[in-house]
């Protein structure tokens, strides 16, 4: 293309212009992008690999003995058993039954979220 003043180019010509010159950038900063990215998930990988084979990453937990996981379990069992002695079946079913009125009192539609059968 011959050069041209701005100011004679005609509406399509500059159009194109402009699509051109926006094509271009983009095309730059998505190559830009892509190797940022392909650097990341490099040394993310790298990180991950090092952390799973030499157990030097702080996000690996750390490893139980027998003894703790013993006690970890005993404490797991004495929160579930104080569940189901404070387990109380009416109160769960009034809350349940609460919930349910609240619930569709408060919808934008009319069509009840909990429909009575």
């Amino acid at each position: 293309m011959t050069e041209q003043r701005i100011s004679e180019l005609t509406v399509e010509e500059l159009k194109d212009l402009v699509t051109s010159a926006i094509d271009e950038r983009l095309s730059a900063m998505k190559a830009s992008l892509l190797q940022e990215i392909a650097n990341l998930i490099e040394s993310k990988g790298k990180s991950q690999t090092v952390a799973i084979n030499g157990q030097s990453n702080s996000d690996v937990l750390p490893k139980l003995t027998e003894a703790e996981r013993q006690q970890r379990l005993k404490d797991l069992q004495e929160m579930f058993r104080r569940w189901d002695e404070e387990y109380d079946e009416e109160e769960q079913r009034e809350t349940f039954e609460y919930l349910q009125q609240v619930l569709d009192e408060d919808r934008l539609s009319n069509r009840p979220l909990f429909p009575h059968t």
